[in-house]
């Protein structure tokens, strides 16, 4: 009896085990089936916000198509340059907003500079008073209280152009870099997204972020658009053009032409056409845009995206699409738990519209 109520035991206690061995490992199935039905749902809603960002993206560049068939002047009253509010969609929402690049400083036209022409203007100093390239981003630089050195500069000219010849001895080239760790070069080329500009020597991240609503990286040398230049940036032109004459001008938009930009400078900022043309080279102007961003925030099932492309205008025949970014972000909510406004980088600028 007592061998008989042993090998009970030890049955029971093998039992046991077996069956703590088999829900053991259907937990892990269920476990691991669990997260594979979540990583393809994540996949499947995440596709379909990408879709959806798609189809703004459509969307904007017929606007801007249709934009250019109506008028070659581009201002901030036009129907392309107002924020899309947050709309609905099935199972989440999209906000976004497409934002005019040639209102901003362009940081590859500093590319232009050979070691002639920056040596001419440095020489020139203070009796230099004619806007140049230089001169807008060094203003810019000032008016965010940022160091606005000429080795700063020199060393971003550098990094842009296509030569390895140093533009000044305190800038930097291939030699600088390569001694840095990790090592690495300098471009030699346009820069391609703003974060690559927290690779130039004297440059950080901060930097960046700072900049980021003032300055574009579309290639090459591209006029300003005095219809959509913030304040900041128009008073960056010149020593003429004060933050209260900015303003003014501002209040004035949208210029028909250039020269309409000029007439109402010499009101508000008392000087001579000779002067103001003189100063400020209207080659360095424009009313008309080719490149634009789009911004854009979708939040689907609780999968939420930022995503950004730029965009070229080839008069009214087309829109091309140059650059794509994605990218995942977490859900917006309050203390409550509840969903808040989408917050893109255009709910972050002030944004003047003329009336």
């Amino acid at each position: 009896m007592t061998n008989r109520l042993r090998q009970s035991g030890v049955a029971l206690i093998a039992v046991l085990l077996l069956l703590v061995f088999i829900l053991t490992i259907v937990g892990g199935l269920f476990y691991r089936h669990q997260i594979h039905i979540h990583k393809v749902t994540r996949t499947l809603v995440g596709e379909q916000a990408v879709l959806l960002l798609l189809g703004a993206e459509s969307w904007a560049r017929s606007l801007l198509l249709a934009d250019a068939r109506s008028g070659s002047v581009d201002h901030l009253g036009e129907y392309w340059a107002q924020r899309l509010p947050l709309l609905p969609v099935e199972g989440g929402r999209i906000s976004g907003c497409l934002r005019d690049m040639q209102g901003l400083f362009s940081l590859n036209s500093l590319g232009s500079y050979s070691i002639k022409s920056w040596e001419d203007e440095v020489q020139a100093g203070a009796a230099g008073s004619v806007t140049t390239r230089r001169s807008l981003f060094r203003n810019l630089l000032l008016q965010l209280q940022l160091d606005d050195s000429d080795q700063r500069i020199a060393a971003l000219v550098d990094w842009i152009d296509q030569d390895a010849w140093l533009l000044t001895p305190d800038s930097a080239e291939d030699n600088e870099y390569l001694l840095l760790e990790p090592a690495y070069r300098a471009a030699n080329g346009s820069i391609g997204d703003l974060s690559e500009l927290s690779l130039v020597a004297g440059f950080s991240s901060d930097d960046v972020a700072r900049l980021e609503p003032w300055v574009n990286t579309v290639p090459g040398d591209v006029p300003l658009n005095v219809n959509t230049a913030p304040v900041q940036v128009l008073s960056a032109l010149s020593p003429l053009i004060s933050p209260q004459a900015a303003t003014a001008l501002v209040e004035l938009r949208p210029f028909a032409s250039v020269d309409a930009f000029y007439s109402a400078l010499e009101s508000v900022a008392g000087e001579t056409r000779q002067t103001l043309l003189t100063r400020i080279p209207p080659n360095l102007l424009t009313v008309s845009s080719s490149w634009f961003a789009m911004q854009a925030d979708v939040e689907l099932a609780g999968v939420r995206l930022a995503y950004h492309s730029l965009l070229q205008r080839d008069g009214s025949n087309a829109v091309r699409v140059l650059s794509r970014t994605v990218s995942f972000l977490p859900p917006l909510r309050d203390e409550n738990n509840r969903p808040v406004a989408i917050n893109s980088l255009c709910n972050q600028l002030e944004v003047h519209t003329s009336s």
